[in-house]
């Protein structure tokens, strides 16, 4: 029962998601959006909100470690999992100069929010500063984009958009509304089965959120991330593990701060947290300073990810 709570969970986010995305898409298009808007923001956004869902969800429960969980563990997954199964079907080359930059403010948003997570209870003001943070670097984006050929053509490419959307307002309307029903059913289903896996384990709300949710709600950027690599074209893959992160990080915990307490879990601050830290430094070490991420620097990423699921479940981390 409990994974049938969970396989439909994640199974409902991915079709509503799918459904939100599509039908989003079309509506930017029919009110003139260009495509750089939609991939940027629509896109960038959609795929985002099974992450957004689940936490607030979680949060609204009093389970906020799992919010808290989720955010961390969909962003450490993001590089240490997704990054390098694109790698693996395809080298990532060192990203362009006008990327660069995103990969620094990721890392310092990073530390941001671990500082933020020392205090007992974030206040709620912090929370709207952080999503205020969000809409101000979209906005410095696409300012820069608006003036720069290159950069705008990156931002485009590097989310990939839907290749079939509805042709009627009518249809994208109801597709809209649509995944979002079923995104929010879907997320009281995940958070309800995460929390019956946690009790039967005897673990932690927040170590379900780490590993289970943090990749089923990932999923989305998984699979942008191959088909991209697919295509030939691995190097956006980083734009958008860059621009996913920042959106958990400043968007949805942001929004899990507004939607009721946010306790930060003491061993989250201690492992969890500096090695969200940590693995930024090594994607931006590996992207930024040298030719790129290779196949064999990708298959060590991988061992590491198993290797720090493994150690965080047989150690007795479940603070």
């Amino acid at each position: 029962m409990i994974l049938a709570y969970l396989l439909v969970g994640l199974l409902l986010l991915i079709v509503g998601g799918e459904a939100l995305l599509r039908g989003a898409v079309a509506l930017g298009k029919h009110l003139g959006f260009s495509p750089f808007v939609i991939g940027m923001v629509i896109v960038g956004f959609g795929t985002s909100v099974p992450e957004l869902v689940v936490s607030l969800e979680a949060t609204l429960r009093g389970a906020s470690s799992m919010a808290v969980g989720n955010v961390i563990g969909s962003n450490i997954s993001n590089i240490l999992l997704i990054l390098p199964i694109a790698a693996l079907i395809r080298p990532i080359g060192k990203p362009a100069r006008l990327m660069v930059p995103d990969g620094f403010v990721l890392l310092a948003v990073s530390l941001v929010v671990v500082m933020i997570g020392l205090q007992d209870q974030i206040p709620a003001w912090q929370g709207l500063t952080l999503v205020a943070l969000l809409f101000s670097l979209v906005l410095i984006e696409y300012l820069r984009a608006r003036k720069e050929t290159a950069l705008r053509r990156i931002l485009t490419q590097s989310i990939l958009l839907p290749e079939e959307v509805p042709h009627r307002p009518l249809v994208a309307i109801l597709l809209v509304c649509t995944g979002i029903a079923v995104i929010v059913y879907g997320a009281d289903l995940l958070v309800e089965g995460a929390v019956r896996t946690a009790r039967l384990l005897g673990v932690s709300e927040g170590l379900i959120g780490l590993t289970i949710i943090a990749v089923g709600t990932s999923l989305p950027e998984l699979a942008s991330s191959i088909v991209a690599s697919w295509r030939g074209h691995s190097e956006v893959s980083y734009g958008n593990i860059v621009g996913s992160n920042l959106f958990n990080l400043l968007g949805v915990f942001g929004a899990a701060i507004l939607a009721g307490p946010v306790h930060f879990p003491t061993t989250m601050l201690i492992a969890d947290g500096p090695v969200m830290i940590g693995v930024t430094t090594l994607m931006l070490f590996f992207l930024s300073t040298g030719r790129g991420l290779s196949r064999p620097e990708a298959a060590c990423m991988l061992v590491a990810y198993v290797s720090y699921v493994g150690l965080r479940f047989t150690h007795g981390l479940y603070a």
